[in-house]
């Protein structure tokens, strides 16, 4: 098999996972790639994800369709997966399938962690959201 047009840099910040995507997202390639990824930090019991998308140079419909796949199985996991850096044309796509209201969506790295803890307060009842 060749090698994936996708490579994925994975770090942690505490709890949340960054997993830093560089290069193409595309059918039987980068989306089968980025879905055993997140399919591995599920079982390893880490379910908060920043995807840094930067530097992304092409996605195509089937990894869109795997982001919003594994959004799922993470929110079923009880995590969430947040959005980094999406380039004009992923957000031109993901705006055309009316997925920007289904993601939070950040330009910087450290508001995107320090989301899930926003979410953890929200969650617990405190109200307390640091903006």
């Amino acid at each position: 098999m060749a090698e994936s047009k996708l490579t994925i840099e994975e770090r942690h910040d505490g709890d949340v996972t960054v997993l830093v995507l560089t290069g193409q997202i595309l059918l039987d390639d980068g989306d089968l790639a980025f879905g055993r990824r997140i399919s591995g930090l599920i079982e390893r019991g880490r379910t908060k994800v920043v995807l840094d998308l930067g530097g992304v140079t092409y996605i195509d419909s089937s990894g869109v369709g795997m982001i919003v796949f594994q959004h799922k199985a993470l929110k079923q996991a009880g995590g969430d997966m947040k959005l980094l850096n999406l380039n004009r044309r992923a957000e031109t796509l993901f705006g055309m399938l009316k997925l920007l209201i289904t993601f939070e969506r950040f330009e910087d790295e450290a508001a995107a962690v320090r989301s899930f803890g926003w979410a953890a307060n929200r969650d617990r009842g405190t109200g307390q959201r640091d903006i």
